[in-house]
């Protein structure tokens, strides 16, 4: 029998430890002009490139590294934030919901443990640990099913829902994964749509982790 993958490409390199916990986004198709994710992208590209040219110590080199991810997909996340262009269909609450049950759904049967996620109109952060399945067999089915449903519910059947890609960051230690959830559930406060996260209805934190929320 053909074993799954813990490595595996697309247009970035996705590496899945057994024991990995993992922050995630996903977004709408057409949520962001190609030609900014292409800019966006190649100058994180040369900016790693610089950094192997000039850190020679491993351990300084991966740290370097890291940071310049985080900045990437901090770069990435504000140009969803402030949708210019294309869809939002995921302010419509029946659609989040959608995308909500599918999340929860995938917890609930024990196909990863959850959390937490925020759903923003046209992209979801979700963070999720003990991973059974490959992840990106887990997502592709999970954003199958919630582009059929949502798809329904908007007369749009047939039509591209999701951005093919899911990007992932594998977090290394406990004070990132705090940063990464006060992060996530500060999205919908940072430009105004909510005063606490928890006013955000679309917006969930598994109680184990609440040590981690936004105070």
């Amino acid at each position: 029998m053909k074993k799954d993958p813990t490595h595996y490409h697309r247009n970035l390199p996705h590496f899945q430890p057994k024991d990995g916990v993992f922050n995630l986004c996903f977004r709408l198709a057409g949520s962001l002009p190609k030609p900014v994710i292409e800019e966006l992208r190649e100058r994180h590209l040369q900016k790693k490139e610089e950094l192997k040219k000039t850190i020679f110590d491993e351990d300084e080199l991966a740290f370097a590294l890291r940071e310049e991810r985080d900045l990437y997909f901090g770069k990435f996340d504000a140009l969803l934030d402030d949708p210019t262009s294309g869809p939002t269909f995921l302010a419509i609450p029946e659609v989040a919901e959608i995308v909500a049950e599918a999340i929860l759904h995938r917890h609930e049967n024990s196909q990863y443990k959850l959390v937490q996620y925020t759903i923003m109109s046209n992209h979801v952060h979700m963070i999720c640990y003990k991973i059974q399945r490959p992840l990106f067999r887990i997502m592709q089915s999970l954003k199958s099913y919630s582009a059929t449903q949502a798809n329904i519910f908007l007369d749009r059947v047939g039509k591209t829902f999701w951005h093919n890609e899911t990007y992932d960051n594998l977090i290394h230690s406990r004070g990132e994964l705090g940063r990464k959830i006060r992060y996530n559930l500060n999205n919908p406060v940072k430009p105004g749509l909510c005063q606490n996260w928890k006013d955000w209805p679309f917006s969930f934190l598994n109680p184990e982790f609440e040590k981690y929320a936004p105070r």
